[in-house]
């Protein structure tokens, strides 16, 4: 029997390797891409069922043409998971311009370079679902998220758009949006992180809502209620009150 074959970009740390376990346990091959080919084959060390099933791939997600070759060489993907990023919290009084710089590089740019890898095989069979892996700090601005919410943003301005013409070629897309969830990520934050999540957590509502009819998915669910609430009132009254409980 033919697995299911997932694609995750990011796959190494953090949301990328607790989902890549999560489906794993659940009878997927996971095409694991990361920088790191330490942390690959460490996750995969730590992998107690099917382990064969996780195949590691070294590579940066800006080198469009390894990922191209990658995409050449293996099965027809399910799903693209669509997770590489870095998180860097920055004074915006400060110059940050090589940060900006390299957030943008890897959280949007990375991401569009997987999409334009391993789309092409997923388009010809007709059928699959790509989710893209974007941030409550997508939806309106907080403290120190400068460099990193405008690319979270774009992020779920761009699965917004490109699911009118995959959706009409039996593609399914989704965004996610979660809070804050416990990752080496989230550990550089110096400020209180209102309804912190564990990231095996986190793993395990992906893989839940990835089965559900809908377009954004986010949790956990009084935080995401919240600054959903937050996004839709006037700045003056939001700014204030994130302020007062974030920054």
């Amino acid at each position: 029997m033919e697995l299911n074959t997932a694609v995750i970009s990011g796959a190494s740390d953090g949301i990328g390797a607790a989902f890549s376990k999560v489906l794993i346990q659940n009878g997927w091959e996971v095409i694991a891409v990361s920088r790191s080919k330490e942390k690959l084959n460490k996750l995969k060390s730590t992998i107690k069922i099917n382990k064969d099933n996780f195949k590691p791939y070294a590579c940066n997600v800006m080198d469009f043409n390894k990922l191209n070759s990658i995409a050449k060489e293996i099965n027809t993907p399910k799903l693209i998971f669509l997770n590489a990023g870095i998180y860097k919290p920055i004074d915006s009084s400060q110059n940050n311009l090589d940060v900006y710089k390299d957030h943008i590089n890897v959280n949007y740019l990375g991401v569009l370079n997987c999409y334009e890898a391993f789309l092409p095989k997923m388009l010809l069979s007709e059928e699959g679902q790509i989710i893209i892996m974007s941030s409550i700090s997508g939806w309106l601005g907080l403290p120190k998220a400068a460099a990193y919410g405008p690319t979270k943003a774009a992020l779920r301005s761009f699965g917004q758009s490109i699911r009118y013409d995959l959706n009409a070629k039996g593609i399914k897309v989704q965004v996610c949006s979660p809070g804050f969830v416990e990752t080496s990520a989230t550990s550089s934050n110096d400020f209180y992180m209102p309804g912190l999540m564990k990231v095996d957590k986190a793993a395990e509502l992906i893989y839940k809502n990835m089965k559900s009819d809908k377009f954004e998915f986010s949790f956990p669910l009084f935080f995401s209620t919240f600054m959903k609430i937050f996004s839709l009132i006037p700045d003056k009254l939001s700014s204030y009150i994130i302020k007062r409980n974030i920054g």
